[in-house]
């Protein structure tokens, strides 16, 4: 049982013997008195009602706010989070899984999944095969595609340096979705894609042609 539960029940029958006895020692005392006690237990009543039993009918409501499946997401986020901090990264996808079996509907814990396979165990086409299963499983609402479709995009171009699969993904999106936000930013993002492929082919150059001229000074500096 719940900790705080318990002090809070040990708390409401205190409060009941304690004004119990006071009660039995009013109905002795003059009506003067009476009102005097009324009062003080009256007054003592309402501090602890406003300092206790207000706070634990917040709760309660909150508990039946928030459904079960959530509590649940939160305790496989957390639990996630401290297996990526101790390097057990197998052990944080089988917690995002755990939320995902809770949630199927939810593309939050598919996107962590992928997130571990390609930043943490340095395997983008694993990310990609966990984003491409998901996307293609079921027919998902815009909003949660789109959000996939994008990390597939981000998987193309950060780890692999696909440009063109990158940029395909994108162009995916705005034929989808055209007239949306989402097309709006994947019109954004292919330009990102293109100065970032631009910038890529430069170094790519860069370091070829200082190869070339250090192999080239090989034989001289020899000489």
């Amino acid at each position: 049982m719940n900790s705080n539960l318990v002090i809070r029940i040990c708390l409401v029958l205190l409060v009941v013997i304690v004004v119990m006895l006071l009660w039995q020692q009013l109905m002795k005392a003059s009506d003067g008195m009476k009102l005097v006690g009324f009062l003080i237990i009256g007054g003592g009543l309402g501090i602890l009602a406003v300092k206790f039993l207000l706070p634990w009918i917040g709760d309660a409501l909150g508990e039946s706010v928030y459904s079960s499946g959530e509590k649940v997401e939160q305790d496989e986020m957390t639990k996630a989070a401290a297996c990526i901090s101790q390097g057990d990264y197998h052990g944080a996808i089988d917690h995002y899984n755990k939320m995902l079996d809770d949630k199927p509907d939810d593309p939050f814990p598919v996107a962590e999944i992928a997130k571990v396979h390609a930043e943490r165990l340095h395997d983008p086409q694993s990310a990609l095969q966990v984003l491409g299963n998901h996307l293609q499983s079921k027919d998902w609402p815009v909003d949660d595609a789109a959000f996939i479709m994008f990390r597939i995009a981000e998987v193309h171009l950060t780890h692999l340096h696909d440009f063109a699969a990158a940029r395909d993904m994108l162009e995916q999106v705005v034929a989808n979705f055209p007239n949306t936000r989402h097309s709006a930013n994947a019109h954004h993002k292919i330009t990102e894609v293109e100065q970032a492929e631009f910038k890529f082919i430069q170094e790519q150059r860069a370091k070829a042609a200082a190869a070339s001229a250090e192999a080239a000074a090989g034989p001289e500096d020899e000489a």
